[in-house]
């Protein structure tokens, strides 16, 4: 009993070699190979690792473990089942054979006929397959590349070659060349390629490259091929340090259908240097159609680097593309600037503003007792593509005021002194000066009342604009849109909060005193509200017109969310033909000369709005857009989602109304998605029809 006792203390029991410990079945030891054989479900169980096989060969000197059978490995850095390796964990170094790793910090799991560890963030691999996703037993993982040769860098980058992506074993994009991030930090690679199919632009293939330059500078560089049009080509580039930053986009695609050349730049750069700022700010397209034909295709950066500025490079664009440029210097409470500016109108038929270049002068906000006053004075240089011309001298001081506290008066005084000398003004006057004094005065209180049950707020205000102006020169600033002005406007604010409702109103009425033409005195009554219960939510705004007993505008909406899953709107718009637009009714009358008023025809569209979480995994979104004017179902789209742990899909459906070749029709596209836990968004299939 005591010798099988001994042997049990022997073979089961830990042998502590040079720190090691290992327990197995049968421990065999080679002093003059310096090395440790154990057989028989074999264990090291070390602070930096574990280890698990059936057969363990450990030299003492180097510290090199082999093993062998169902080999398990774990460190800090990554778990690995195999059936035979080396490992030496002071190095961070082995090599496995049929391999299964999971790199931890990127949640990667890589599986593999040779798998080989070079240090602690890289790996090489042949035959592999790589993904975020966990293999499951008997089950093919829900996506994953598959390469002959996989070099990664963790934190860097991924290299693969011949390379095939696959969704449930079903191979669907192929690469000769694969080279991607390998982590979570900025890296260089391959961004997710995008190809499909439109009825005018044929078929679509879309590779990406983005660019690590330095820490704080990367770029992306795009191509766009389109079998019936030809090849879009464009750059991004972004950088920030201290004392400046930018981003800029360009993109020129030769449109063989269309026969026409496009080019596109949008940028923005500041820059802080030691005795003046700088300001660049372009946005320029050759052709006025470049937005309404590719505005939705080429690609670029939607994060806002610049939110005070409120720059983006997609494809958002007013009418009117203002490209800037400004020096500006700093001095005590003010400051010098250099100002050029420039406009291109994007409607076939418009006329662009004057391009001009200013040199001025601001003096910031001070205080004179309980008067705040700045001051202003600029030069500047004019030229309009009609032929007008010449230059504008303009001097304006300004002084602001405000009393009391439990009621409110807040006062503003602006004059402005213009000088003109101009060449050909027609049909404007042709004037050597224009005065501008503006007036501006609102009263403002607030009344409140709490108790248990319910708060209660009113604000009741009266706001005044005084406007005086002389002569009518052409327009060259916007600020001059302005004519004669004397308007008074009445508002009071009304809201009421109880435990499960709350209801809150806004009445506006607004007198014009020098209103002409087609404009009453009396404006038509602005009427807000919205009120919430529980679950159901409804708010309107409404344009009464008391002279004329009609309803100038309503819009209403109504949303109800029944659970924690569900949310359904619907809203709709009327606005009456040849109604008083509701922006002019909060600004000064405007002269005319360029802006961005279209006709009114009269509005009524419907809008319905569903989102639907179905489970855990599935939900929806779709929205239908209606307009009942005769132009019937306007731009409308469903979302279908579908989520898992380390992967997602989206099938977007959509339609549009286009013109294609003067004739009204209809836009179908289908977009699906690839969200990929690790790798990004991935743009599989996309295919456009028209009716």
């Amino acid at each position: 009993m005591r010798a099988l006792i001994l042997i049990f203390i022997l073979l089961i029991l830990p042998s502590i070699i040079y720190g090691v410990e290992i327990t197995s079945e049968k421990l065999e030891r080679f002093e003059e190979e310096g090395k440790l054989i154990a057989t028989g479900d074999v264990q090291i169980n070390e602070p930096n690792y574990n280890l698990k096989a059936k057969k363990v060969i450990y030299f003492e000197k180097t510290s090199d473990i082999e093993a062998y059978g169902d080999v398990y490995y774990d460190d800090e850095d990554m778990t690995a089942w195999a059936d035979e390796g080396n490992f030496n964990a002071e190095k961070k170094t082995g090599r496995m054979k049929n391999a299964l790793v999971h790199i931890k910090k990127e949640d990667m799991w890589i599986k593999a006929e040779e798998v080989e560890r070079l240090s602690e963030i890289r790996y090489k691999a042949k035959k592999a397959t790589f993904s975020t996703c966990e293999p499951e037993e008997d089950s093919a993982q829900p996506w994953c590349f598959t390469g002959e040769f996989v070099d990664l860098v963790v934190d860097e980058t991924l290299f693969s070659k011949i390379t095939t992506f696959k969704v449930k074993n079903v191979p669907i994009l192929f690469s000769p060349v694969f080279w991607g991030p390998g982590g979570s930090k900025k890296k260089s690679g391959f961004l997710p390629l995008k190809f499909g199919n439109s009825n005018r632009m044929g078929l679509r293939l879309s590779p990406a490259y983005y660019l690590v330059i330095d820490s704080n500078k990367d770029a992306t560089f795009y191509v766009d091929y389109f079998s019936k049009i030809g090849v879009g080509k464009g750059i991004e580039y972004r950088y920030m340090d201290f004392d400046t930053k930018g981003m800029w986009f360009g993109y020129q695609i030769k449109d063989k259908e269309l026969d026409k050349n496009y080019l596109e730049l949008r940028g923005i750069h500041l820059q802080k240097l030691s005795h003046f700022n700088l300001l660049i700010d372009i946005n320029y397209v050759n052709k006025n159609d470049f937005y309404r034909e590719y505005g939705d295709i080429r690609s670029s950066s939607s994060t806002y680097l610049f939110k005070d500025y409120w720059k983006d490079l997609t494809g958002r664009y007013d009418r009117f593309l203002q490209s800037s440029v400004e020096v500006s210097v700093p001095a005590v409470g003010s400051r010098f600037y250099l100002l050029g500016q420039g406009w291109k109108d994007l409607k076939n038929d418009g006329t662009s503003p004057p391009v001009s270049l200013e040199l001025g002068y601001v003096v910031n906000p001070y205080k004179i007792g309980n008067f705040t006053a700045n001051f202003a004075t600029n030069l500047a240089e004019f030229y309009k593509e009609d032929g007008l011309k010449g230059q504008r001298f303009e001097i304006t001081p300004q002084i602001s005021h405000t009393l009391g506290d439990s009621i409110n008066l807040t006062q503003t005084l602006t004059y402005s002194q213009i000088f003109y000398n101009l060449e050909k003004t027609s049909p404007y006057e042709d004037t050597s000066h224009r005065e501008m004094l503006h007036y501006n005065a609102k009263v403002f209180t607030r009344l409140y009342k709490r108790n248990e049950s319910f708060t209660h707020l009113i604000e009741p205000f009266i706001e005044g604009v005084f406007i005086g102006v002389n002569g009518k020169p052409p327009i060259l600033k916007e600020r001059e849109i302005i004519d004669d002005t004397a308007i008074l406007r009445v508002g009071v604010y009304n809201k009421l909060n109880f435990k499960n409702l709350s209801f809150e109103t806004r009445l506006t009425e607004t007198y014009d005193f020098r209103a002409k033409n087609e404009w009453d005195k009396l404006y038509p009554i602005l009427l807000e509200g919205r009120l919430s219960w529980g679950k159901l939510s409804f708010y309107f705004d409404t344009y009464q017109n008391i002279k004329k007993k009609r309803m100038e505008s309503l819009n209403t909406g109504i949303g109800f969310s029944p659970d924690e899953n569900t949310s359904i709107s619907f809203s709709q718009r009327y606005t009456r033909e040849n109604a008083l637009s509701p922006a002019y009714l909060w600004s000064p009358t405007r002269r005319e000369q360029y802006t961005l008023k279209e006709s009114q025809n009269g509005i009524k569209t419907y809008a319905l709005t569903l989102v639907k979480k179905l489970s855990e995994k599935w939900s929806l979104t779709a929205n239908l857009n209606y307009n009942a004017n005769g132009e019937g179902l306007r731009d409308s789209y469903l979302n279908i989602r579908y989520s898992e742990k380390c992967w997602a899909a989206n099938i977007y459906l959509k339609r549009r109304p286009v013109e294609i070749e003067g004739r009204q029709t209809s836009e179908f596209s289908m977009l699906l998605i690839f969200e990929l836990k690790g790798i990004g968004p991935i743009r599989v299939y996309e295919r456009s029809s028209s009716s």
